[in-house]
């Protein structure tokens, strides 16, 4: 193999050159300390110089043979600096043992090449070291010191060691690291790696003054969710990014970047801790049974089918009328999960026809019903579609679980279906109705019904939205400066899902406890400080008021309901007035005959006849006066 190229040097060429002079250089200085400084003697000029040639011949053939000229100094290890004392030693000693196949005369004392080595092994890693540091300060200089980010670490353990010594081996990363930052009273004013530990509680705002921090990296991996969400809390007013990273793994990556690292998800300033269900005999249940979940490539349905998807069920039906969604979710769980037996069914809800040919063929012991249309506005806009999908399309399911004996009917709602003010939320609540009414009715199927507020990362939520207009520089738009809501994870509202599944009775509402409901400009503001720029100076919060059919508070449960606890502090059931069939078969009957019409101002007042409680609220907030609303003569509708 060819060392040296004609045409062009390379920088290997020139450490495998540098190496070779520092050998020679080291043995050379081992003979001067012989021969001038232990003792005083003449140096043997012949000898010296052919044994300097032998000795860097052997350097040069160690250094090919172990590649060690094609190795990256700024990137050098631990272990690349004992491989190099190694190859060193042998070199040493390889040439010392030559002694005995050369006449006396060109003989050199032992001591000379243990004096060799040291030197030797000296000079190569302090070049290594000096020219890492070089290069370090030098690349660090050309960003300028007014773009370097000024850096804290949360977590002084393992994962944060690790994260620190990146920080030397990754150039590309403009970061100073000032201090760590931990909960650990062992560790506290301690000193790692040159770094001063302090206290994550005590210190944090005086060391972000103090260093005029840019950028905390959260790298403690014992850290609770109420102690995250707190130390955010304290964090974000400083408008510092803040980022975290979760697995020593990463950091070996090839694409490792540290301005890449994942921001802190929204999720993590939840007031409260997450919650945990038990998962035990929800698993027992759903050994063996075939699982229908609709609205499958949604937020919550694709979550549901990846949580039913880590139990032993023998088929899982996925059904869903959006194309491209229901592909991506065939591939991921595909990928995820191949062991697991899968039905993918494109299909609308609606469709009577394929519906009864769906059950017929597998007869699904659990149903989650999470299809439906949920976007507020739209909805006031269309409500012949609310009442068509939400409604009608909830009813042929549930006749279907009926006729097929399937054993739960698990209905998921919404905490707008509380008191509406909207289409969706109105037509939601007639679903509810509908679903106790059987309940009712002596059938084998138990239905229930899952009702909670909005979820955060969900298709529709405001938290995508937000991520988009943040991504885009601003504004970012909130229609009311009072308008709260209760939130709750993807994760925790499917777990409330499939615990609900279990434990149904029938006839239940579960309601889960939420913690305290929140603005939406406050979380606004802390989605604009997570991204690392301040609210209304960096990015704009602009207010462009109420769109219709929304409501500046939800409620989880109305005046009416009677609440009962359950096995879980957190979940609650509602227990109402029983609604019979009777009930139910008004419902269906007056908003069929609403069939072919398309006046939304005519199904909002059919719906307000149907639920007293629903009130049409306008897009400045107003709420409708039905009694004294124009009357709609002209599509003769008969009570």
């Amino acid at each position: 193999m060819k060392i040296f190229n004609r045409n062009s040097i390379r920088p290997s060429q020139f450490v495998l050159i540098g190496d070779q002079l520092l050998i020679m250089f080291g043995l050379l200085s081992a003979l001067f300390v012989n021969y001038r400084l232990l003792s005083i003697r003449e140096f043997p000029l012949q000898t010296i110089f052919y044994r300097v040639l032998f000795h860097v011949f052997l350097g040069i053939v160690a250094w090919s043979a172990f590649k060690v000229y094609k190795k990256v100094i700024r990137f050098f290890s631990s272990k690349d600096y004992l491989n190099l004392i190694g190859i060193l030693f042998l070199v040493h000693l390889l040439s010392a043992s030559v002694r005995f196949m050369l006449p006396a005369k060109f003989h050199l004392k032992p001591e000379i090449f243990l004096i060799s080595f040291f030197i030797t092994s000296i000079y190569i890693i302090g070049s290594r070291l000096i020219i890492s540091y070089l290069y370090f300060y030098y690349d660090r200089s050309k960003k300028g010191t007014e773009q370097q980010r000024r850096l804290l670490i949360y977590g002084a353990g393992e994962l944060g060691v690790f994260l620190k010594k990146s920080l030397v081996t990754h150039y590309e990363n403009n970061f100073k690291l000032f201090e760590f930052l931990d909960d650990d009273k062992n560790k506290i004013g301690r000193y790692i790696g040159g770094v001063k530990v302090v206290d994550a509680q005590k210190d944090l705002k005086s060391s972000i003054i103090r260093h005029g921090i840019t950028d905390i990296i959260i790298a403690n991996k014992m850290l609770t969710p109420a102690r995250k969400a707190k130390f955010l809390e304290e964090t974000l007013p400083f408008n510092v990014r803040i980022r975290e990273i979760s697995s020593i793994q990463s950091l070996f990556s090839g694409s490792f970047n540290l301005e890449k690292l994942a921001s802190i998800d929204i999720n993590d300033l939840m007031n409260r801790e997450a919650i945990q269900l038990y998962d035990e005999h929800v698993a027992e249940s759903l050994v063996g049974k075939t699982l229908l979940v609709t609205g499958a490539a949604g937020s919550i349905g694709s979550e549901i089918v990846r949580k039913l998807s880590e139990h032993d069920a023998s088929l899982i039906i996925c059904v869903d009328f959006s194309e491209s969604a229901l592909y991506d979710l065939q591939q991921e769980l595909k990928r995820k999960h191949p062991q697991v037996k899968y039905e993918f069914v494109l299909a609308d809800i609606r469709n009577e026809e394929m519906m009864e040919n769906l059950f017929k063929q597998h007869k699904p012991h659990f149903i989650y019903h999470a299809a439906a249309y949920k976007h507020v506005p739209l909805m006031e806009q269309f409500p012949w579609q609310a009442v068509q999908t939400n409604v009608f399309g909830t009813l042929q399911l549930v006749k279907l679980a009926v006729r097929f004996k399937a054993e739960k009917f698990v209905f998921i709602s919404s905490d707008k279906a509380v008191n509406p003010t909207s289409v969706m939320g109105a037509t939601k609540r007639l679903a509810e109705i509908i679903v106790q009414s059987y309940s009712s009715t002596r059938n084998s199927t138990r239905f229930v019904v899952t009702r909670f507020g909005n979820v955060l990362g969900s298709n529709g939520s405001v938290v995508p939205l937000f991520k988009k207009q943040i991504q885009n520089g601003g504004p970012v738009t909130v229609t009311h400066p009072e308008m709260t809501r209760y939130f709750m994870t993807i994760a925790e509202a499917c777990q409330l899902v499939l615990e609900a599944s279990v434990m149904a009775e029938g006839g239940e509402v579960f309601v889960f406890d939420m913690g305290e409901p929140v603005k939406i400009v406050d979380l606004a503001r802390n989605m604009i400080r997570l991204a690392g720029y301040t609210p209304d100076v960096d990015m704009q919060i602009q207010f462009i008021g109420e769109r219709p059919g929304e409501k500046l508070y939800e409620d989880l449960f109305s005046e009416s309901e009677e609440m009962k606890e359950t096995h879980h502090e957190k979940i609650m059931i509602s227990k109402e007035v029983v609604h019979d069939m009777a009930e139910a078969e008004n419902i269906i009957s007056k908003l069929q005959a609403l069939e072919n019409f398309y006046e939304p101002e005519l199904y909002r007042m059919v719906i307000k006849e149907l639920l007293p409680e629903y009130q049409s609220v306008t897009a400045d907030g107003k709420t409708v006066n039905f009694k004294s609303g124009k009357l709609i003569t002209q599509y003769n509708y008969q009570n």
